[in-house]
């Protein structure tokens, strides 16, 4: 058997590790459920398109360029607070992705192993602690800062090497985070006909493929 490559790994974590990036886009859909046909379905449209991004991100956006209309800190702040409140028991019970127990558990005290998440800190550590994987990573980076700068702050921190790193996410937004720091990439998407990165990345559909593709950067 091919010894696995001695790569830093670093996870996103809704889609990822945890089956909630669907979840997640469903609950900031439904906190827009009373607004007209043609407003929603452009919501729904922004957001399947703008994963990993944090949610004040997203909620400026829409709230300006979808609907038109002026919203201060006061209101992003309200709109945050509701979205959390919607998902928090639901991520409790969200199922993990096929694989992702059984790679971490199996290479948390051989690789070194990271989780970098759009998902607030405070809360990021809490549904990591709550869900029992905290033991898995050497840090768990939440936002803010935006990916690509927590990414590139935490090569440093670490002093790992990007091109002896790999960014396993399933969001064009940590394709880009990669890319911008130089480290490798693996995609994840589970229809891989509807994958949003370039042609020519490696993508896998779970995380039971994961050792495969990093043997293949090799």
């Amino acid at each position: 058997m091919r010894r696995l490559p001695d790569f830093a790994l670093v996870f996103d974590f809704d889609g990822v590790v945890l089956d909630s990036a669907t979840l997640k886009r469903q609950a900031f859909a439904d906190m827009y459920r009373h607004r007209r046909d043609d407003e929603y379905r452009a919501i729904v449209a922004y957001l399947s398109r703008k994963g990993g991004q944090p949610r004040e991100v997203k909620f400026r956006h829409i709230e300006a360029h979808i609907l038109g209309q002026d919203a201060d800190e006061a209101r992003i702040k309200f709109l945050c607070q509701q979205f959390k409140q919607s998902v928090e028991q639901r991520l409790l019970q969200a199922p993990f992705i096929p694989g992702a127990l059984n790679f971490l558990s199996s290479w948390h005290d051989k690789r070194s192993i990271y989780l970098l998440s759009a998902t607030p800190q405070h809360e990021l550590t809490s549904i990591v602690k709550q869900r029992q994987l905290a033991q898995f990573f050497i840090e768990t980076v939440g936002a803010p800062p935006d990916k690509a700068t927590g990414l590139g702050q935490l090569l440093v921190r670490q002093g790992h090497a990007a091109k002896h790193t790999v960014m396993i996410g399933d969001s064009y937004n940590d394709y880009r985070a990669a890319r911008s720091n130089g480290t490798r990439f693996i995609g994840v998407a589970a229809e891989p006909h509807q994958s949003p990165f370039p042609a020519d990345t490696v993508v896998i559909n779970d995380l039971s493929q994961l050792e495969e593709a990093l043997l293949s950067l090799e």
